[in-house]
């Protein structure tokens, strides 16, 4: 019997890529956002970030520059909407 199965959003790569520890919770925070089934927004990633909003910011930055996330469009409220990026793609 075969089930289907939809693959997680998380790469076990970026345990590997010697980032800080905050870069790393921000990745696995947009991966839950991902299996939930929902955007990974700024207030999507705001209501569960446990730092301030300018380290949110920051390593929101530092996954984009490493091509981890990518901004992938807008809301209708004009809010970015980003993806994380297949780790082949990954930058660092």
């Amino acid at each position: 019997m075969s089930h289907d199965s939809i693959k997680p959003a998380m790469s076990q790569k970026i345990f590997s890529m010697n980032l800080d520890v905050e870069t790393v919770s921000l990745y696995l925070l947009c991966c839950a956002v991902i299996d939930a089934g929902a955007a990974i927004t700024p207030t999507a990633l705001r209501e569960k970030w446990n730092g301030t909003q300018e380290e949110l910011n920051r390593q929101i930055g530092r996954l984009e520059e490493m091509n981890i996330l990518a901004r992938k469009g807008r809301t209708g409220d004009g809010e970015s909407v980003f993806g994380v990026e297949d780790e082949k793609k990954w930058r660092g």
